[in-house]
């Protein structure tokens, strides 16, 4: 099976696969239909809620459609690097396997990630998917691939995150790999500059479809409502204004009222408080999901004030922005994914593209005049908990929070509309123009040398009103559990004549030890057991006795497993043993994204669970490689 032709003969598991989603079978066969059937030339466009599974899409979109390499182009690092790490076939929970497109190894394809002059053509030129982050294909820079791949290098090419796909370098690729087959996928139908995407819609699956079929969170909507909002003009810090009359005696207007009551700490601690709260309620009943709470600010120095006000609450958070080195960012995403956080507050960074399910309240700090990121960042909530890992309704709704006089109402109110009335492309450009679109919804820029605000104080006592997006079957069972929750309070109040505060707590104590512990002895097993250990005496000598492996030969030296980043472990260590046990220690060590040294006794549970995935890999790896042998 030679490069070009790896997607036409390979045999993928798509059509009947029940570990792939409905959306993403009928969008690979509309696809086929656009290129295969009707022999379309135009761009075909896929329109997908964050949640339902785009990554995996582009995994199976090239079979038996592209006829060569396929292009994966990114717009930003953050997405290029969920990309990489979900369709990576050294990634021992990459998605062919997960989701059983295929089961042998050997069958996986071979992917490149571009990294300008660190990758050399013959490392092209071995791969069937290359995924490279747009920035790499300026035409200006010498190691752009736009400078020395011919014209039908590739075949396919798939643009995620398409609203982007405007500015020039996107469209110097297109027409510098004119025959290649586009495949373009977003969230949202329109550009970044509001007009319509160029191509041809062959699927739109809305986002009211994916909560109804449980494909990600439901969502609610909480707005928290000052009893008094007082603001000030100019200067004169002595003479306060209610928001009425600053807008109906025309001193300002509402943008100056969400500016500053986006930059006041006061009312930013109210949603703070209230973000909490509703983490709070998610993680109730000694709940071991780990939600955690998503905030957008305005800025860095802004982020850095939001970060202060949670760690006034004891809350850790982390901001990841634009400005971070890379190393800071994996640092960022490893403490997010390995749940060292509470709180992710972003500036521009998160708005789209990082998914990680346990982002379940989504806090607002920032007025949005554009709904395109509002869309994004509420995206990020979406993403479903596995319902074997959910404990509860609630682990499955997320929670937007923001103050009411930044504004959003109608953002809300358009976001519900546009996806219940499926409101979709009504007319689509067959042809991209070439031009530079400036993108103004969510610059890089910090904090503005001059800003027009007041200052923004509350008085009195506020409240938070609440509204569901759709009524799915979630928040139903979630109000089913609230009140059988509510008369278990109840009842414990009758019985044991105490305050609701204090039935509250020994419900608490009694459902956490009942319900989410359900086999202590596993539990504190698991906690006491030694990874060191088990990697020695258990994992290392059962793949070496399954495979008849001698442990103290060097043939293992040749499998896919020391390739790439873990390749100088085989020049390191001299027998397979070692070999097998330094690779499981390593990829533990880059997985989480701290020294073990620095674990804390919950890292070792997750520690132990990433275990377990990288055994089945390895040794699925090792088996392929010792029956070619």
């Amino acid at each position: 099976m030679g490069v070009e032709d790896y997607f036409v003969v390979s045999e993928p598991n798509i059509d009947t696969n029940e570990e792939l989603r409905e959306p993403q079978i009928i969008a690979y066969y509309r696809v086929y239909e656009h290129f295969n059937i009707r022999r379309k030339e135009s761009h075909a466009i896929l329109i997908l809620p964050t949640g339902v599974g785009k990554t995996g899409l582009m995994g199976i979109l090239p079979y038996g459609i592209s006829k060569g390499r396929v292009l994966i182009i990114t717009p930003q690092l953050m997405i290029k690097d969920e990309v990489v790490d979900s369709l990576n076939p050294d990634n021992p929970n990459n998605f062919w396997l997960k989701r059983k497109v295929f089961k042998d190894i050997d069958n996986l394809p071979a992917l490149s990630e571009y990294e300008g002059t660190k990758t050399s053509r013959e490392v092209l030129d071995l791969s069937n998917m290359v995924v490279l982050n747009i920035q790499k294909l300026q035409g200006r820079l010498d190691s752009s691939p736009l400078n020395f791949l011919p014209n039908n290098y590739f075949d396919m090419i798939i643009i995620d995150e398409a609203h982007h796909s405007t500015a020039n370098s996107w469209v110097e690729t297109i027409q510098h790999f004119s025959s290649a087959k586009v495949v373009k996928l977003t969230a949202t139908p329109l550009r970044s500059d509001n007009k319509e995407i160029a191509g041809e819609l062959v699927y739109r699956y809305k986002l009211s479809q994916a909560m109804a079929n449980n494909y990600v969170k439901s969502l609610r909507n909480n707005s928290y409502i000052p009893e008094k909002l007082y603001l000030t003009v100019g200067e004169d810090t002595s003479k306060k204004y209610t928001v009425e009359e600053l807008l109906e005696q025309g001193i300002k207007d509402e943008d100056y009222v969400s500016r500053s009551v986006a930059y006041s700490i006061e009312c930013s601690k109210k949603v703070v408080e209230e973000s909490i709260k509703l983490l709070e309620e998610k993680l109730k009943d000694n709940n071991p999901i780990p939600h955690k709470i998503i905030a957008v600010a305005c800025g860095i120095e802004h982020a850095k004030q939001i970060k202060k006000l949670y760690e006034e609450y004891e809350y850790e958070a982390t901001i990841i922005h634009s400005k971070l080195s890379n190393e800071e960012i994996e640092k960022a995403k490893s403490d997010i994914n390995n749940n060292r956080v509470k709180v992710v507050i972003n500036v521009a960074m998160l708005g789209e593209g990082y998914d990680h399910p346990y982002l379940s309240v989504a806090a607002i700090f920032r007025p949005f005049r554009n709904s395109l990121p509002y869309e994004q960042f509420v995206g990020r909530i979406l993403r479903r908990i596995n319902d074997d890992n959910a404990t509860r309704a609630s682990d499955n709704i997320g929670d937007i929070i923001s103050h009411k006089h930044l504004g959003l109402e109608d953002m809300w109110q358009k976001y519900k509309i546009e996806v219940e009335e499926s409101e979709i492309i009504k007319k689509i450009r067959e042809e991209d123009e070439l031009q530079e679109t400036i993108e103004r919804t969510s610059s890089n820029k910090d904090e503005v040398d001059e800003v027009d605000i007041g200052i923004a104080s509350e008085d009195g006592q506020g409240a938070t009103t609440r509204v569901d997006f759709v009524d799915t079957e979630i928040i139903r069972r979630n109000r089913e559990e609230e009140k059988i929750r509510e008369e278990k309070i109840k009842g414990i109040q009758e019985i044991l004549k105490v305050e609701r505060e204090r039935a509250i707590q020994i419900l608490n104590t009694t459902e956490g030890i009942n319900n989410n512990i359900k086999r202590p002895d596993q539990y504190f097993s698991r906690k006491r057991k030694d990874i060191d250990s088990r990697i020695k005496e258990d994992i290392v000598p059962s793949i070496i006795a399954k495979n008849s492996i001698d442990k103290n030969g060097v043939e293992l030296k040749n499998c896919r497993l020391f390739t790439n980043k873990y390749r100088w472990i085989s020049n390191r260590i001299k027998n397979n043993g070692g070999m097998l046990a330094v690779y499981f220690e390593t990829y533990l060590k880059n997985t989480m994204g701290i020294p073990k040294s620095e674990w804390k006794l919950s890292d070792y549970d997750i520690a132990n669970e990433k275990l377990d995935e990288v055994v089945e890999y390895v040794e699925k790896v090792i088996e392929s490689f010792m029956n070619l042998r």
